[in-house]
């Protein structure tokens, strides 16, 4: 008998997370639809598809998988329909891994590839349909490609003599791009007399590059412990384009996120506090077997967290007071707090600002030689 194996990006560990509730909920119904795929019981993954995609709207994965479910069903209409719905909402701009009944999964290739190659849509191929959204994926990939050669790089004129740079890596939330991301926060890097690093997010999110970029493909994928390594390689990256500049400066590798950048920001922080001395985050999802077990380090390192809630934020989605309380009760150097109300993407912004401001004074008061903040 066939094996039916049903591709998806949030397969594996059900951990111990405190995502928002509709992480959680995916979490589970991602488990179910695989239960369902591999006892051929379409109707049943369909349906819970359904759920998965009033949780995660327009997500690429949960459209992939309708598909490939309507094919089994031998219905094309409906899966060319679902094709190119993941297209649009950015299959094809990242890389994906195949799940099995063991819930192993394999190595993990690039959409398009996962295209012609997926069991699933072996009934599509002849149809000449097929081709325009293999041709649409591999445009996406190429696009992702490009974007993802080089993060986004500023050194403000007066570190052109210094012989070692300080540094703020900067993550942008869900939807943005290196390049504007970089030139709004120019003007604090000047303040700041700090090099400036954008990473570039590795997911596309969608075939309208207006939708811009993230940092997580699922939130189920991201929790999975054997992947942490994977999303902190665009940071790693960027540190790694300014050390061929210089030497970065010791006590001043500060990181700061907004949103879905906040949470690999702390991530990232946590995992390398001998080297990130300090991290502003604005709305973090905190997933505890990531981050739990690493925070008596990183306080032993010395690493200062500033950490804002904004209510507006988490107003729809549930779970702010007690993501809040996990990273208060953390207890690291620095402050933890929830913030008026925020109206819109400049205030954010702005809020970021004043965490990461937070960041330089404490680093002046310890007594660091080179002045985070320019004279006036």
């Amino acid at each position: 008998m066939r094996s039916h194996c049903l591709r998806l990006f949030a397969l594996l560990a059900l951990s111990l997370c405190a995502f928002a509730s509709p992480g959680d909920d995916a979490l589970t119904l991602n488990r179910k639809v695989l239960d369902a795929c591999f006892t051929q019981k379409w109707d049943e993954a369909l349906t819970l598809l359904a759920q998965l995609d009033r949780l995660q709207p327009e997500y690429n994965g949960t459209a992939y998988n309708y598909a490939c479910v309507y094919a089994r069903k031998g219905e094309p209409d409906k899966a060319f329909e679902w094709l190119g719905r993941s297209i649009e909402w950015g299959w094809g701009g990242a890389r994906g891994s195949v799940a099995t009944p063991s819930l192993q999964a394999t190595q993990s290739i690039w959409h398009a590839a996962m295209l012609e190659t997926d069991a699933d849509l072996e009934s599509l191929r002849k149809d000449e349909r097929f081709a325009k959204i293999v041709e649409r994926a591999k445009a996406l990939q190429k696009r992702a490609e490009e974007y993802t050669a080089e993060p986004a790089l500023y050194v403000p004129e007066k570190l052109k003599d210094a012989a070692e740079l300080p540094v703020l890596i900067v993550l942008h939330e869900a939807g943005g791009d290196k390049a504007s991301t970089l030139a709004a926060w120019k003007p604090i890097a000047d303040e700041l007399v700090c090099a400036l690093a954008v990473p570039a997010a590795p997911f596309s999110r969608g075939e309208d590059p207006a939708r811009g970029w993230a940092w997580i493909d699922d939130p189920s994928n991201f929790a999975q412990p054997g992947r942490t390594k994977d999303y902190q390689q665009p940071v790693n990256a960027a540190l790694d384009a300014l050390r061929k500049t210089k030497k970065l400066a010791a006590n001043r590798v500060w990181l700061a996120g907004a949103g879905q950048g906040a949470t690999l920001a702390l991530l990232t922080a946590l995992h390398n506090a001998t080297l990130v001395r300090g991290a502003a985050v604005l709305d973090p999802d905190v997933d505890l077997q990531q981050t739990g077990y690493k925070v008596p380090g990183a306080k032993a390192a010395g690493l200062r967290l500033e950490a804002r809630f904004d209510p507006t934020y988490w107003k729809a989605r549930g779970g702010a007071d007690a993501t809040q309380a996990i990273v208060a009760g953390w207890a690291f150097p620095g402050s933890c707090s929830a913030l008026a109300e925020v109206k819109d993407a400049a205030a954010r912004r702005a809020a970021l600002a004043a965490a990461v401001r937070a960041l330089a004074q404490a680093a002046d008061d310890a007594g660091n030689a080179t002045p985070a903040v320019a004279p006036k």
